[in-house]
């Protein structure tokens, strides 16, 4: 520093150096997103990489020292979000700040994730994945509880392809909220009741969503309700790729709640198309009986009509026999047609309504 004019007059590294020892005198906890996160490379000290802020996109950059990164025994990603503990530094050749990290934590998403781990391993060791432990979903369910929000895509969606298909399917709906603090008691509280009301089985659906949304469903208490109910219960809670702790615990996941729906009436689709078959077998098995009847009237008239002189009261005897034999045809008509009607009147009912 020198003193010109009676001014205190500094060079550029002289003001570099004081920013950066008035940088490194605090310690300071930053919020942020990882990115540009490039993993450790033998070549270097250090780990680099950048906090951005996600909504004005401004970055500061970071250096992590191994030692600290193998500490925290978590994958690092892009797009995690972070809390830092570091020293601000001045890179004082080009003149540019940055952070020296003493120590990283998950935040936000990322705490529900390392949650989310901890009690998968808590509750496999309990034994709530185990597949013996899981209860068979019924082969043709009549009755059906439906645990979600009624203003939800996601009963719509079940609804269109179940009980809009097959009318007879008995589906009611228990409105809970899906989202929020409030929403794990309320569905907890409503599994308890209606696993009492003696429904075939209960499907637990919920449209897709963060995380954050579908931390509901990655809920302790609600894996000990399912877990203990006697009911089956059958989960479709967000996207495919979207498993919840909910899902792992169920007797039976669906993908989405529309692979839920299906899943319901998948063996009544089996059942109706073996009717169809059976339909079709039995009405070509009469058109063979009739065409045969007919062939053999056909016949046993042609050896009439050759042996005529030998049968002196042919003709009026002919009006009667041929009248006989028809009749004869309509009984056996008349008995496959009402056989075939009560096959029919069976069939309707399990006939998708148009």
């Amino acid at each position: 520093m020198k003193i010109i004019d009676g001014r205190s007059v500094y060079t550029i590294t002289e003001i570099n150096n004081l920013a950066r020892e008035s940088l490194e005198k605090i310690n300071v906890w930053v919020e942020g997103e990882l990115s540009a996160f490039r993993g450790y490379n033998t070549r270097y000290r250090y780990l680099y990489f950048d906090l951005k802020d996600p909504q004005s996109q401004y970055k500061l950059p970071c250096v992590l020292d191994p030692q600290i990164y193998d500490f925290t025994k978590d994958d690092l990603e892009d797009g995690m979000k972070l809390l830092a503990l570091g020293t601000l530094s001045l890179w004082e050749k080009e003149g540019r700040y940055q952070m020296y990290v003493m120590r990283i934590e998950m935040f936000g998403q990322g705490i529900l994730l390392e949650n989310l781990e901890k009690l998968k391993k808590k509750l496999q060791q309990k034994g709530y994945f185990n597949q013996e432990a899981k209860k068979k979903l019924p082969d043709y369910p009549r009755t059906i509880a439906v645990v979600t929000s009624k203003d939800s895509d996601a009963w719509q969606d079940f609804k269109k392809h179940s009980i809009n298909y097959f009318k007879f399917i008995n589906c009611q709906l228990f409105d809970v909220l899906v989202q929020g603090q409030k929403s794990v008691l309320q569905i907890i509280e409503t599994l308890k009741k209606v696993d009492k009301m003696n429904y075939e089985v209960i499907v637990l659906i919920r449209g897709g969503g963060s995380i954050e949304d579908l931390s509901g469903y990655n809920d302790e208490k609600l894996a000990d309700q399912i877990y203990k109910a006697k009911t089956p219960i059958l989960t479709g809670i967000g996207h495919e790729k979207d498993i919840t702790i909910a899902d792992l615990v169920a007797d039976f996941r669906a993908s989405t709640p529309t692979d839920a729906a299906k899943i319901i009436i998948n063996n009544y689709l089996n059942l109706q198309e073996k009717l169809i078959h059976i339909k079709l077998l039995l009405s070509k098995l009469i058109l063979n009986i009739i065409s045969l009847n007919f062939q053999q009237i056909d016949s046993f008239l042609q050896h009439l009509l050759k042996q005529k002189e030998k049968y002196i009261y042919l003709k009026q005897n002919f009006g009667y026999l041929k009248k006989a034999l028809t009749n004869g045809i309509l009984n056996v008509i008349s008995t496959n047609e009402a056989y075939i009607a009560k096959l029919l009147d069976k069939l309707n009912l399990l006939t998708p309504q148009k």
